[in-house]
């Protein structure tokens, strides 16, 4: 019996922490999922991931934007359709509606964010949004964020690549540069815990950033 225990332990501990990650399975429905965001994730107001400007409820001048864009998240998954992906893959609706993957942005930010990829820009590139203060340079469907929002938008995405085997789309070394630059900060440390409490997952590089270099391979 003292065999098969130790058996089992050595099976587990050389068992990579990414075989038990499998996203959340709580939230199914994204319009929901969107309605919780506002209501219990930013209940209380809080500030737009790529502009910082200040919110108190959740109105037409904001979206929950998602990170991993669903144009992202259908091309890897290859599938058109929300209901085509569904059928595809049951575990589409899961993404979809998966609150780590959402943060808040203004509508017109959202307009042009969603068909874009991130990467760095030279600085001689201007911010398309600087009549309101926006530090978000764009060029030619990329764009790159504040500082301040660039470790958020990291971990994001490395959250959603080892939850549910997602590509990773852009330069994985930029990715892990902006995580080091950004560190999680209370806000996002919080933010974590409201959603860890609502779908039943956190987000494991906000917990552990270290966990970067050990679980993200370039």
């Amino acid at each position: 019996m003292r065999s098969l225990l130790l058996a089992i332990g050595c099976l587990t501990a050389s068992i990579s922490p990414l075989a038990f990650a499998n996203g959340q399975n709580q939230l199914s429905d994204p319009k929901a999922a969107v309605q919780l965001f506002w209501s219990q994730v930013y209940g209380q107001g809080g500030t737009s991931l790529y502009c910082g400007k200040a919110f108190s409820e959740e109105n037409g001048q904001f979206k929950a934007s998602p990170i991993y864009s669903s144009k992202q998240l259908k091309s890897a998954l290859r599938c058109v359709t929300d209901r085509q992906c569904g059928i595809m893959n049951p575990r589409y609706v899961y993404m979809a509606s998966d609150l780590h993957n959402l943060y808040p942005a203004m509508t017109r930010v959202e307009l042009v964010r969603r068909n874009a990829q991130f990467g760095d820009l030279d600085d001689s590139v201007p911010s398309k949004f600087a009549d309101i203060g926006c530090d978000l340079k764009t060029s030619f469907q990329l764009i790159e964020p504040r500082d301040e929002a660039k470790g958020n938008i990291a971990r994001a995405i490395f959250y959603m690549h080892v939850e549910y085997d997602l590509p990773i789309v852009g330069q994985v070394q930029m990715y892990k540069k902006w995580h080091q630059m950004d560190p999680p900060d209370t806000e996002e440390k919080a933010r974590n815990d409201k959603i860890a409490d609502l779908q039943g997952t956190r987000n494991r590089f906000i917990d552990n950033p270290e966990l970067v270099e050990q679980q993200i391979k370039n």
